[in-house]
């Protein structure tokens, strides 16, 4: 069961299990899916449209916005791309970031790596790169550990975008195989813990949070 934070007829907002990815092709199991079958199960008829309106990685745990009705859908999109939606996540990184942290707003430019799932920070001057910026608080340093849990507010939305960032700065998010040093990813400490946006049914401000951190 996938559960459900906050709901109105024309949307609702999930919490996406680690693993899960938010879409994926017919026939293999996503957030997507997963969520259709469930609402079949609930009111005994298959929903007429779901989509998600943004994206989560697989590894990444946390808050996903689900359109229910196409006009709910163009309206949340059009909030995403004039930058109305606000998110925040909590990630477990490598080390002391408290340095890191206090040198914010985190700006970089990323480019995707030819035939490659990972991005890299280039310079100013690359023709296949695009600006990156991230809000960015120090909560708390573990010296057993050696960990920092820090807050994230991404004001763009580039892929990789908070994973690629911490790792520059010498403080790779923990599980994280592609920009640090685990092995797989299936223990990625990196979750979308609030999501302030407007309802697209009456325009009222939501604001939405995990009931609680999964680390």
């Amino acid at each position: 069961m996938i559960e459900i934070l906050w709901q109105c007829h024309a949307c609702v907002v999930v919490n996406k299990p680690v693993g899960l990815p938010t879409t994926s092709p017919k026939g293999t199991d996503s957030l997507e899916s997963c969520l259709r079958e469930q609402f079949a199960q609930a009111g005994g008829n298959p929903v007429s449209y779901l989509t998600a309106v943004h994206r989560l990685d697989r590894p990444v745990s946390g808050l996903v916005l689900i359109a229910l009705r196409k006009k709910a859908a163009r309206l949340l999109s059009e909030q995403f791309r004039l930058r109305h939606v606000q998110k925040k996540y909590i990630a477990m990184v490598q080390g002391n970031a408290l340095e890191a942290c206090k040198q914010e707003p985190w700006h970089d430019t990323i480019a995707k790596l030819t035939d490659e799932a990972r991005v890299e920070i280039v310079g100013l001057d690359s023709t296949d790169g695009r600006q990156a910026e991230t809000k960015v608080s120090f909560l708390e340093y573990d010296s057993e550990s050696d960990t920092s849990r820090i807050e994230l507010r991404p004001v763009t939305g580039r892929m990789h975008q908070l994973r690629i960032q911490s790792a520059h700065r010498g403080h790779p998010i923990v599980g994280d195989p592609l920009y640090g040093t685990a092995e797989d990813e299936s223990a990625l400490r990196l979750a979308a813990a609030k999501l302030s946006f407007r309802d697209p049914t009456n325009g009222r401000a939501v604001e939405v949070k995990l009931p609680e951190l999964p680390f």
